[in-house]
């Protein structure tokens, strides 16, 4: 489990150009949660993940990792990064190794792991993000866009981490490629990563995702809890710049309009199944 309390996070600190990123921020991850992060450019998103993963120290507040203190990014912080994989966004612009093989493997290399282990490790992480074995040996850039993400994911899945944190991991997909991932995270979500936060400006994805939702506006955390309860405080979301799901808002139209449709749907499929029902009663 991790959890931050009270963090604060200021980048040039004392400077004229002096800015808060985070401000009293308190948050607990614990193990099987599936955390989407909400909030608009600069809300302080990007430095909250990158404090979880022991990038950053914390410069206010406690943080700390099954108990042990890490706010002083020394040796505690060392450690959190062996349990947290930390994906940016546009991870395949860091694809660098002659092969796809030798890019996975890059991560648990430096683990100090045993060949065998490596192999291992390289074959099942190309398996868990839907890479057949005959690329592991082709250059990584001549795959396609969506392939090249996928063996960046690969990679920092490879390293078997607790918590695996994914920085707008669909931006630039196309719909098919957006779903396949998002089906390919959820499968990992308990199995090989037990905690996963996906940091998304689509709604759509953290409603098809997530279990939960915390939301950032401007430095502060301000809203945290499950993703339906999050989502049914729309006028609070669009005051913030932020929205609900698309479907969501079609939904509402409907139900405006008279449909007697459910209320609280999040997802495509969701409200394609209270359309049926609704259907059938007609008949």
């Amino acid at each position: 489990m991790i959890e931050l309390k009270n963090i604060t996070y200021t980048y040039n600190p004392g400077e004229p150009s002096a800015r808060v990123a985070l401000n009293d921020v308190s948050l607990t991850l614990a193990d099987g949660d599936f955390v989407g992060l909400i909030g608009h450019t600069g809300s302080g998103k990007s430095t909250l993940v990158q404090i979880i993963a022991g990038l950053l120290p914390p410069l206010g507040g406690t943080a700390s990792v099954d108990g042990t203190d890490f706010s002083e990014y020394k040796a505690a912080a060392k450690e959190l990064r062996k349990k947290v994989g930390l994906v940016f966004q546009y991870p395949e612009h860091q694809l660098f190794e002659e092969t796809v093989y030798k890019d996975i493997a890059f991560g648990p290399k430096n683990q100090k792991l045993t060949e065998d282990e490596i192999d291992l490790r390289v074959r099942e992480a190309a398996r868990r993000v839907r890479l057949e074995d005959g690329l592991l040996e082709k250059s990584p850039f001549d795959l396609s866009g969506g392939q090249k993400r996928r063996v960046a994911i690969a990679g920092v899945v490879a390293m078997k981490p607790e918590i695996l944190i994914l920085d707008e991991p669909t931006a630039g997909l196309d719909p098919s490629g957006r779903d396949e991932l998002l089906g390919m995270l959820k499968e990992l979500h308990g199995d090989w990563c037990k905690t996963i936060v996906l940091v998304s400006h689509s709604m759509e994805d953290i409603a098809r995702a997530a279990g939960t939702a915390a939301v950032m506006n401007g430095g502060r955390l301000v809203m945290n809890g499950p993703v339906e309860e999050i989502f049914s405080r729309g006028d609070e979301l669009r005051s913030m710049g932020l929205n609900t799901p698309q479907i969501t808002r079609i939904v509402d139209g409907l139900i405006k309009a008279g449909l007697p449709l459910e209320k609280g749907i999040f997802t495509v499929e969701a409200a394609a199944d209270s359309i049926e029902k609704l259907v059938r009663s007609k008949r």
